[in-house]
């Protein structure tokens, strides 16, 4: 009987794989005509074989990979191209679209980039130059790209996928030395033309793409995944590299070739991603690769896989002390302890193998040093992911009371995880916070209340009583974190930018996706000085650089009840480095609307601005699945092909203590209001 079990179980699975068919498409353009184009001749045909080995390694059938090389792959060709594959795909497939060749900045044709500057793909009959009356429609841009994208993810569906690499430039103005560079061209722009500068901009991700095509026609849960690996980001060069028989290839092309043969079963997109992290340090150490999309999924599979937060190594020369990405601002103190792992690595328990630990000995808001336990020489940056295993917040910790007619297994597991917290403590005499007990329909209740004001915060009911004390301790967490970033207080007139909110009416569709209609007279918001919303408002953000140098922000919502949530960016926004203005720039960021709801009272956007790309809403965000890493807002997340959302209330967590790094704060506050309150 088992043997027949087995037996169907293994025909249920073949007939599974069989309704699956994989496609792909490697467009190749090397030998662009540099009479004709300005395009110097690269070896993206070198390319080739190895993204057609890594396709069969991976269950391709070489009669279903398409080619487009050279003189065949112009704007019109690509088009072409992209029909026939989408033609011939099915609901549930997989499809790779791989692109070598040159990459360029043109012409923002929309209105819709922060910088005035589309990305694109230099197609074979595009030019490098600006003429006069050039339109840009021999170029493929980002937005066409994503449009590209999205029709395959409504075809494929729920249970597909698609990927893909781009082995080019997404942007730069030159360079120097040898190697091949793959785009570096200067962008291609009108006589005349300027970066959007004092005027407000928009922040380039919604009116193209998902954002622009996909208004209330498509449900997100039914879209394919996707995943879109990318050979650097957006303000990078993409160099040549040479492979193992000294040919002269795309850094991307040959660190996926090596990449996904070392793959694992079971592997996710991050895991695979990780080991072309380790690759690309040591065959192109000047570039960053980045990652974008469902990357927490198992290689053309349905898993999940939820990704703890972790950091990266930034120093390796020593020994003995290490420095890595992680400071203040996400909790990482002097004391706190990590865990060096294999790069890959989703989350640190008991089982997990561990390279080497250390102590955090000194901590600025962006960067720490870690002494290790025992001497370990990293090669590059690359080798290891850092997991915190007990951050430290000294004396920032909250008080909490435990009511004592807790049942008495419960409030010993609490109290036991209070005590060995690193931001609270137990006490009876004057508490912050006081955890009341309740129980409804067999369910253990626990309600966090603010001591000061007697006013319920959080109520949390579960019958798993692991749950529930994970969710009291996440609660306290977070509560924790509010009070550390209310505190927050630096003035840098270098670094100096302001916000506000600028009320609007808005169609949101079904598809999360969202249309502004109308901007409203803000002054008409006015109550008391202070700015009044109800649950019947909507806005956006606008943010000014006052200061005096390039500045990159976050914002950070405080609720009125002492709790934070991230506003700007988000998990999904990668490092931050997107969200930047240069001294005198505005801009509306439009991708993100900000809707009002309980609790009432005064709330605080809070931004924090530095002279680094940063993110801390992975921090904030501790259950939910994380983007950290060295992938970056490059190409990809400009295609629009990401699921846009609505962002209600949000917030960050911070704890700095002295301003070691340059960094500037603002505080804008305003009131949500209950019904028609004045």
């Amino acid at each position: 009987m088992r043997k027949i079990i087995i037996l169907i179980v293994a025909l249920v699975l073949a007939a599974t794989c069989a309704n699956a068919h994989k496609y792909a498409l490697i467009i190749a353009v090397g030998n662009y005509d540099q009479n004709k184009t300005g395009w110097y001749p690269i070896s993206a045909d070198h390319d080739v074989p190895l993204i057609q080995k890594t396709l069969v390694g991976l269950g391709f059938d070489e009669k279903d990979i398409m080619y487009l090389k050279d003189e065949q792959a112009t704007k019109a060709g690509m088009v072409n191209a992209f029909n026939e594959l989408l033609g011939k795909v099915s609901e549930g497939d997989e499809v790779v679209i791989h692109y070598s060749g040159h990459g360029h900045q043109i012409f923002d044709d929309n209105g819709d980039e922060i910088d005035g500057l589309d990305e694109c793909l230099v197609c074979y009959d595009a030019p490098m130059k600006m003429t006069e009356g050039y339109d840009g429609s021999l170029h493929f841009r980002d937005d066409e790209l994503g449009a590209v994208v999205e029709k395959f993810r409504i075809k494929l569906g729920k249970d597909g996928h698609i990927l893909l690499f781009l082995d080019s430039c997404h942007s730069g103005t030159g360079t120097r030395g040898a190697a091949k560079v793959r785009g570096g061209a200067p962008a291609l722009v009108p006589a005349g033309w300027h970066a959007p500068s004092g005027a407000p901009k928009t922040d380039g991700k919604i009116g193209m793409g998902m954002g622009a095509t996909s208004r209330g026609a498509v449900d997100v849960n039914n879209l394919a995944k996707y995943v879109v690996f990318s050979g650097a980001s957006a303000n990078e060069l993409n160099y040549e590299t040479f492979d193992d028989e000294n040919n002269s290839v795309g850094s991307l092309s040959y660190c996926l070739y090596k990449s996904f043969s070392q793959m694992k079963e079971g592997d996710t997109y991050r895991q695979v991603f990780a080991r072309i992290m380790a690759e690309m340090a040591a065959k192109a150490p000047f570039q960053n690769p980045a990652i974008e999309g469902d990357v927490d999924f198992t290689v053309f599979g349905g898993d999940f896989t939820t990704q703890a937060e972790y950091f990266n190594m930034t120093s390796v020369k020593n020994d003995s002390v290490i420095t890595i990405n992680a400071g203040r601002l996400v909790g990482v103190n002097p004391g706190t302890t990590v865990a060096f792992v294999a790069p890959g690595t989703s989350r640190l328990d008991e089982g997990t193998p561990v390279i080497t630990t250390g102590r955090v000995i000194s901590a600025e808001n962006f960067k720490s040093r870690v002494a290790l336990d025992t001497k370990t020489k990293f090669k590059t940056a690359q080798d290891a992911w850092v997991f915190v295993k007990a951050r430290t917040f000294t004396d920032q910790k909250i008080k909490v009371s435990v009511d004592p007619e807790m049942d008495p297994a419960l409030k010993k597991a609490l109290d036991n995880e209070i005590s060995h917290s690193s931001f609270a403590e137990l006490t009876t005499d004057a508490p912050e916070i006081t955890l009341n007990y309740g129980r409804t329909r067999g369910a253990k209740v626990i309600s966090v209340n603010n001591a000061l004001y007697n006013k319920e915060l959080h109520k949390i009911s579960n019958i798993d009583e692991s749950a529930l004390e994970s969710d009291v301790m996440s609660t306290l967490n977070n509560f924790a974190q509010g009070k550390i970033i209310k505190a927050l207080d630096f003035s840098d007139e270098r670094f100096n930018i302001v916000m506000e909110l600028l009320p609007v009416e808005a169609d949101i569709y079904d598809d999360g996706t969202f249309e502004i209609t109308e901007y409203l007279d803000k002054d008409k918001f006015i109550i008391n000085e202070v700015p009044g919303f109800t649950a019947e408002n909507m806005a956006v953000i606008k943010v000014t650089n006052n200061g005096t140098k390039k500045a990159f922000f976050n914002i950070i919502d405080i609720q009125p009840d002492g709790f934070i949530n991230p506003i700007i960016p988000t998990v999904n926004d990668s490092d931050g480095r997107e969200y930047y203005l240069e001294p005198g720039e505005s801009a509306i960021l439009k991708n993100t609307i900000v809707m009002f709801g309980p609790p009432y009272g005064n709330e605080v956007f809070k931004v924090i601005a530095t002279d680094k790309p940063f993110n801390l809403s992975a921090t904030i965000m501790q259950h939910g699945s994380s983007s950290r890493g060295d992938s970056s807002n490059i190409f990809e997340s400009a295609l629009g092909i990401g699921n846009s959302g609505v962002n209600t209330r949000g917030a960050a967590t911070v704890s700095a203590k002295k301003q070691d790094d340059k960094m500037g704060t603002y505080e804008y506050t305003f009131k949500i209001m209950e019904g028609d309150e004045e």
